[in-house]
């Protein structure tokens, strides 16, 4: 599926695509076993957790662009870009990423659209698209551990979820590690409870138009992450909008 079909199922089909293998096991793996090391240092911190909400319900929550260069490249992911920029039009920017742990026994979130768009009054649209998000596979999702729940085609409903219809129509998306989700913001989706041993992670990305504030502020990115980053990266953050909107004021040729 190229960048133009998935935009197309986001919009006007199903509202999500599964793409397979996006990146290796072994590369997702990896960035697991870091995400599971940085849930075992914070908890062992002294200071509040990020999201005490989480807590309560068995999931663990963990920001993520400055814990290494893996994380750096994952929300650069060119097959992932290419996707939020047909959907979103060029010059998007990163919303929000994170980690999200559901522990053993973790319970569902609950059923919800995402940002922006349960922060805007209604009725909502579905076009033009405010936001896309990836979950990023970092293991297999099975029903066992809590795949992603996700009720097709509801974002044509542009509406907040209906819990009755929701148990009616929502189906799981299972895959395989290194895979990643992507749906638009208006889909009707919850997690599943994780029955299994082990922990299962996934990782959550939001991309957004331009023109939409940030979820997540990252505006104390530390100087060692912008000191490296790449002008893509640089752009997701923001740091490149007063260029991007100058670009867009000059004249166009006749």
């Amino acid at each position: 599926m190229d960048a133009a079909q998935i935009s197309h199922a986001l919009i006007e089909g199903p509202g999500y695509a599964l793409m397979e293998n996006v990146i290796a096991t072994a590369d997702a793996a990896a960035a697991r076993r870091e995400i599971l090391d940085q849930v075992e240092r914070q908890n062992q911190s002294e200071g509040p957790s990020y999201d005490g909400r989480a807590k309560k319900i068995g999931h663990e929550h963990v920001l993520l662009l400055d814990q290494g260069t893996v994380f750096e490249d994952l929300v650069q992911n060119p097959q992932i870009l290419a996707a939020a920029g047909e959907l979103l039009g060029e010059d998007f920017t990163l919303s929000a990423f994170s980690a999200r742990v559901l522990l053993p026994g973790a319970r569902p979130m609950g059923i919800h659209v995402d940002y922006p768009y349960w922060a805007l009054p209604q009725p909502y649209a579905v076009t033009p698209p405010l936001m896309m998000q990836v979950i990023w596979m970092m293991q297999d999702f099975t029903i066992e551990n809590g795949a992603t729940f996700v009720a097709p085609h509801s974002q044509r409903r542009a509406a907040p979820p209906d819990r009755d219809r929701f148990k009616s129509e929502a189906i799981q998306i299972t895959g395989r590690a290194g895979s990643a989700i992507v749906s638009h913001g208006l889909l009707w989706h919850d997690t599943a409870p994780n029955q299994t041993q082990e922990p299962r992670v996934a990782v959550l990305i939001n991309y957004c138009n331009k023109v939409i504030r940030p979820m997540q502020d990252f505006s104390n990115i530390p100087e060692a992450v912008l000191a490296r980053a790449t002008p893509q990266l640089r752009r997701l953050l923001g740091k490149q909008f007063g260029k991007d909107l100058l670009r867009h004021l000059k004249p166009k040729p006749a």
